[in-house]
């Protein structure tokens, strides 16, 4: 049966279901009135080898305009007046992988929900939390349509690392030049940027944080507020094997003073303490690394 899971021969198998297709089931049980943002892609082509979202969706896909549109009208009607949406990469939406935007879609998308948020006296959040953009999503033209037609000022670039040897080990697929043009494009376009940053993987030496440091200060210079976040050893990723690094006190005082002065935010030191936890879990085989985990688990597909 799928969603069962059981040993035979040693091994763990898990029955797991193909890619479902989003526009057979609702975005949330409005039924019960109860209400929260669309998803309206799963999956992602990225692969980066710290998050589980390639490792446990696959390919991206898409729920269709028409469904988007139909749920955000019954939430309208319920007298809720924000829209947000849920998408690994928002600028990706109705893209081939995910990444390289295809701007007719999602601009005919943002403009239909423009109009309907008119209707209702909404307001329409993209690419803001509880979602983000590429670096190497963003593009000129877009940007300046898709300012056009959203509410938000703020918006949320992923750039995860500022050293170049971290963001090839982790797979990110954009360099730092790339990170820095897309995110003069989206300030120069009329969008306040908000930027993630992961410091902390277990590969990580005095150079490639010193880098990250430096790049974030660059970028809190120009206005971008940074979020903050201690790498987390995620189970059923590439990179879980590694561990984290703890931070030391002379990074962790720049740090603070950045949060301190209003340039930064972020649960980063909590995370700190989960990433020591996970990592004391994987130690006495509570959660098994990556490598332990292909090896003892198979998955068959229903």
């Amino acid at each position: 049966m799928c969603g069962t899971a059981y040993i035979e021969g040693g091994k763990l198998i898990i029955k797991r279901r193909h890619p479902v297709d989003l526009d057979l089931y609702p975005p949330f049980p409005y039924w019960r009135n109860m209400f929260n943002p669309i998803e309206i892609m799963r999956g992602c082509s990225s692969a980066c080898l710290f998050c589980q979202v390639s490792y446990v969706f696959g390919a991206p896909r898409y729920r269709s305009v028409d469904v988007i549109l139909h749920y955000s009208k019954i939430k309208l009607e319920k007298g809720l007046k924000d829209l947000r949406f849920i998408a690994p990469n928002s600028f990706g939406y109705g893209s081939p992988d995910g990444i390289k935007p295809n701007a007719s879609m999602l601009i005919g998308l943002l403009q239909k929900l423009r109009e309907l948020t008119k209707l209702y006296n909404g307001r329409l959040f993209f690419g803001t939390f509880p979602s983000e953009v590429r670096p190497d999503s963003v593009e000129e033209e877009l940007v300046k349509n898709v300012r056009r037609l959203v509410d938000n000022k703020r918006i949320i670039i992923g750039i995860q690392s500022g050293s170049p040897k971290t963001l090839a080990r982790v797979c990110r697929g954009h360099d730092l030049e790339t990170a820095l043009h897309a995110t003069k494009i989206l300030i120069e376009n009329g969008f306040q940027v908000e930027a993630d940053f992961i410091i902390g993987f277990g590969f990580e030496t005095d150079e490639d944080i010193e880098n990250t440091l430096n790049f974030i200060e660059k970028l809190a210079a120009l206005g971008v507020r940074i979020h903050l976040h201690t790498y987390i050893p995620l189970p059923g990723t590439p990179l879980f094997s590694v561990g984290f690094r703890p931070l030391n006190p002379v990074i962790k005082r720049r740090l603070s003073k950045l949060v301190g002065e209003g340039k930064a935010y972020g649960y980063w030191i909590r995370q700190e303490a989960l990433a020591e936890k996970i990592d004391m879990l994987k130690k006495i085989g509570v959660i098994l690394d990556w490598y332990s985990y292909k090896n003892s688990v198979k998955i068959v597909y229903c």
